[in-house]
């Protein structure tokens, strides 16, 4: 490949909100590796994978039941590229974002690509039915510290429930709850001065107490797979730490639609085991740029940089 990575190295896998039509389109027309991933990915879910990651239209691609595994086929595209083109024997440890964690479990040998497909696949249906019975949504504010998030949070409460759902960075947060209280934290956050205040095109309250019956239901489907510990560190979503057992990663799972995601703590994790080197394995940088502002000194890639922008000699599928 035309970049020489230094380790220790993350591999990061990104999750819901990064989807766009022409995601992966790259990397199936260069490597015969994402050429076989996608045309698998078929075969597994029965769902056009190709033409709804690089054609879309948005609004289908959208849907969370189909933005699930057409996220995770591209990251997994991308994952088996740098295994073929780097291998594994620099990486430190994995990490992926709500979703993108069920990429980094199969990466890490804890369960099979096709089954963890099949398992976002469900997880998405799941979701997508939880807005019929828990409508709601989810809204990113970028520029405030946590105090003023969480005094815009409990004021908008007074109109519904919310909640904090992610804490991506020290100055950028997601909130979750009931439409009213979304849009209310809205007014507020622009009020308050946030270089960003946008509610997600994500019709339900995810990462919250209100995802309370969608999550019995996932818990039962993952009651009936079988999990092995990671041959990688993993680091959790909920507290950023090392998943030590299979009972711990459960209990993970579990509680996936419940808990926030805790970002921020994945990079402080990531800082203490020196890493070097972040590679984003899926569309688009938002968790590489994260790396690069948060943790000093490290080097960020992601997979069109790596495959397609640097690598000019590399052949096209055939």
């Amino acid at each position: 490949m035309g970049v020489k990575l230094s380790g220790p190295i993350a591999l990061l896998f990104p999750g819901q909100g990064v989807q766009k039509p022409g995601m992966g389109r790259n990397l199936y027309d260069r490597y015969p590796a994402a050429r076989r991933v996608f045309e698998r990915a078929e075969e597994v879910l029965d769902m056009p994978v190709r033409r709804l990651c690089f054609e879309g239209p948005a609004d289908e691609l959208n849907r969370t039941e189909i933005l699930q595994p057409c996220v995770m086929t591209v990251c997994w595209a991308a994952y088996e590229i740098y295994r073929e083109s780097y291998g594994l024997e620099q990486v430190r440890v994995m990490a992926g974002h709500s979703l993108g964690e069920f990429t980094a479990l199969a990466a890490a040998g804890s369960i099979s690509w096709e089954t963890a497909l099949l398992l976002v696949k469900e997880r998405g249906r799941i979701m997508a039915a939880a807005v019929t019975d828990r409508p709601g949504g989810m809204i990113a504010i970028v520029g405030l510290d946590e105090a003023e998030v969480e005094r815009i949070r409990a004021e908008a409460s007074a109109l519904g429930r919310l909640f904090m759902a992610n804490r991506n960075a020290d100055n950028q947060f997601v909130l979750s709850g009931d439409t009213p209280a979304v849009q209310e934290a809205e007014v507020l956050a622009l009020a308050a001065g946030a270089r960003r205040a946008l509610i997600l095109t994500i019709p339900l309250p995810a990462h919250s107490p209100l995802m309370d019956s969608a999550s019995r239901a996932f818990t039962a489907v993952l009651d009936r797979l079988a999990f092995a510990m990671p041959a990688y560190p993993i680091l959790a979503n909920a507290t950023g730490d090392v998943i030590a057992s299979v009972g711990a990663l459960r209990s993970e799972l579990a509680n996936h639609l419940l808990r926030p995601v805790d970002w921020a703590r994945t990079m402080v994790q990531m800082r203490r085991m020196q890493v070097k080197t972040v590679v984003e394995l899926g569309p688009g940088r938002v968790l590489a740029s994260l790396a690069q502002k948060h943790i000093p000194g490290v080097t960020s890639w992601n997979a069109e940089e790596l495959f397609v922008d640097f690598a000019e000699g590399a052949p096209a599928a055939t």
